[in-house]
C-alpha cells in the first residue's frame, strides 16, 4: 500500500477526500502600492500643468476570490491548472497627494487627502506541489484587467489648503474636488503556502502582485501603479 501511494505521487492524506472541479480561494489582506510620481494635470496660471507631484498611497484593504481549476489529477503530487479570479482594493481619506508649483519665482508645496480604489480580474496558469503531506506550494501569473479610481478629498485637509477650484491664492495652493479613473490590460502573479484542515480544505498566507500603467488625466496624469499584497486564505473544493 505504501509503495502504491509513492508511485502515484499523491499524499496520504488526499486519499480519501472526494474532489470537486475547482478549488476557491478566498482571501483578505492588505495592499501596499509603491510612491510613485505623477503630473499635475491643471494649469495654475504659471505654466504649471505637467509639474511633478509626488503620491504617498496609503495601505490598501485587499480581498477576492480565486479559482483554480486543474487540467490533470486534482490534488496530485503536481498539479497544474487555470487560475482565475477578482479582487477589490480600497482606502479613503489617508493617502497624501502632493507636490510644489511654481509662484512668483518660488514654489508653494501642497498636500491634500485623497481616495484610491482598485479593481481587477485575471485569469492564467498555476501550478501547486506538496510539501510533505500537509503543506501545498502554489504559484501562478498572467494578464489582468485592472480599473482604478482616483478621487480627490475635500474633507480633511491640511489647514493651509481649502477646497475649491485649483487656483493660487496668497501664496495658498486650493484643491477641489475632482476624480478620474482608467481601465487597462496589466499583469499580475501570485504565490502562497497553504496548510491542509482535512475533507479538501485549508488555509494559508500569500503574497501577490499587481502592476499597470495607469492615467488618472484629471488628477495626477500618468505613472506605473504597483502594489503587493499579504493575504489570508481559506481554500475548499466544489
Amino acid at each position: 500500500m505504501a509503495a502504491a501511494l509513492m508511485v502515484s505521487g499523491a499524499p496520504v492524506w488526499a486519499q480519501s477526500t472526494v474532489y470537486g472541479d475547482t478549488r476557491l480561494q478566498a482571501y483578505l489582506g492588505v495592499m501596499e502600492l509603491d510612491d510613485q510620481t505623477g503630473e499635475l494635470q491643471v494649469d495654475l496660471g504659471e505654466g504649471d500643468a505637467g509639474d511633478a507631484v509626488e503620491i504617498d498611497f496609503a495601505n490598501l484593504l485587499y480581498f477576492g476570490v480565486d479559482g483554480e481549476t486543474p487540467m490533470n489529477t486534482p490534488n496530485s503530487g503536481f498539479e497544474w491548472g487555470v487560475n482565475a479570479g477578482i479582487s477589490i482594493g480600497w482606502e479613503g481619506g489617508d493617502t497624501e497627494f502632493a507636490g510644489r508649483v511654481n509662484e512668483g519665482g518660488g514654489t508653494v508645496a501642497f498636500r491634500i487627502d485623497n481616495d484610491m480604489l482598485v479593481i481587477e480580474g485575471h485569469i492564467g496558469p498555476y501550478l501547486r506541489t506538496h510539501i510533505g503531506e500537509k503543506i501545498d506550494f502554489y504559484l501562478g501569473g498572467g494578464p489582468a484587467i485592472i480599473y482604478a479610481e482616483h478621487d480627490v478629498d475635500d474633507g480633511d485637509n491640511d489647514p493651509d489648503v481649502s477646497p475649491s477650484a485649483l487656483t493660487t491664492t496668497g501664496g495658498t495652493i486650493i484643491l477641489g474636488d475632482d476624480s478620474s479613473s482608467d481601465t487597462v490590460i496589466g499583469i499580475y502573479a501570485r504565490a502562497g503556502l497553504e496548510f491542509d484542515m482535512g475533507g479538501g480544505r485549508s488555509w494559508g498566507l500569500g503574497v501577490k502582485y499587481l502592476g499597470a500603467e495607469m492615467d488618472f488625466n484629471d488628477t495626477v496624469g500618468e505613472f506605473d501603479l504597483e502594489g503587493y499584497s499579504i493575504m489570508l486564505t481559506y481554500s475548499a473544493w466544489y
